[in-house]
């Protein structure tokens, strides 16, 4: 028996062991001799998080492919684009503000009566750029219904779409009781993250997964206060700051998601840029 609970315990060490070995952060060196490099954090729990500079932050899951190696990879199976925000006791001009950081082809449609088909518009025009990166407006029913839409084949704004396409629409109910909205759109939810961790001795080596060469990178140990840290950034730096005010923040989950074939819009966009 003695014997036995011995066995047990070198098992559980060993297996504790591995994981240590590789939870910590990580400077992916993907960064300038004056830019700053994106950091990986690997959780206990089997979880990644990676930050980009100046980009929105990536979560997925990790394995172990060997006692030496681990292997990371995000899902972007059914995943959303668009993260709603609703926010209370913050009274605008415009009630609805769209915040993107790429260029693709998005499509909208505010519902005042939701028994009828929704009159879709493109979100912006190609020329969109020209613009400032503050997209406000108006939400004709405060109680109705916000559908955004994304073609399930990623387009740029400046490749031509075959209509009728298909694509993931997700429906949000509006409430009187939120003075507005703010709906970040990130296109990098939709990329394929994959990268490979092997200890060589003290040495840790990143290799992205039919990518580029292998990179040396250290491994720092997580504190409780980096991991709460890295809870709250996972929230936009612009809802952390209504937040700190006193401002009521609140994400929402959509009512409805759904596959639909998207015919093309007949509409203008609903932004539409004025260059010079």
């Amino acid at each position: 028996m003695k014997l036995l609970i011995y066995a047990c315990v070198l098992i559980i060490t060993s297996f504790t062991n591995l994981h240590a070995q590789f939870v910590g952060y990580y400077s992916l060196k993907d960064g300038g001799v004056d830019i700053q490099s994106s950091t990986l954090f690997v959780l206990a729990d089997h979880t990644f998080m990676v930050f980009y500079v100046g980009g929105n932050p990536l979560q997925g899951t990790w394995i172990e492919e060997a006692k030496d190696k681990i292997r990371l990879e995000t899902s972007t199976e059914n995943k959303s684009v668009f993260s709603v925000y609703a926010i209370s006791g913050n009274q605008t001009k415009k009630n609805v503000q769209f915040s993107p950081n790429e260029k693709l082809n998005l499509f909208v449609s505010f519902s005042k009566d939701t028994s009828k088909q929704p009159i879709y518009k493109s979100l912006f025009d190609e020329n969109w750029s020209c613009l400032d990166r503050n997209f406000e407006t108006n939400i004709p029913d405060k109680n109705g219904e916000l559908i955004l839409v994304s073609p399930q084949k990623d387009a740029d704004l400046f490749d031509e779409i075959k209509y009728p396409v298909t694509s993931n629409a997700y429906t949000f109910k509006l409430s009187d009781k939120f003075s507005n909205y703010r709906i970040f759109i990130d296109g990098n939810v939709k990329k394929p993250f994959r990268l490979g961790i092997k200890k060589n001795k003290k040495e840790y080596i990143i290799q992205e997964i039919n990518g580029s060469n292998p990179r040396l990178t250290e491994r720092n140990d997580l504190t409780q206060r980096i991991l709460e840290k890295i809870s709250d950034a996972f929230i936009p730096w612009q809802m952390n700051d209504l937040k700190q005010k006193g401002i009521k923040v609140q994400l929402l989950n959509p009512i409805k998601v759904e596959k639909i074939e998207l015919k093309k819009p007949i509409s203008k966009p609903l932004f539409v840029a004025k260059c010079e």
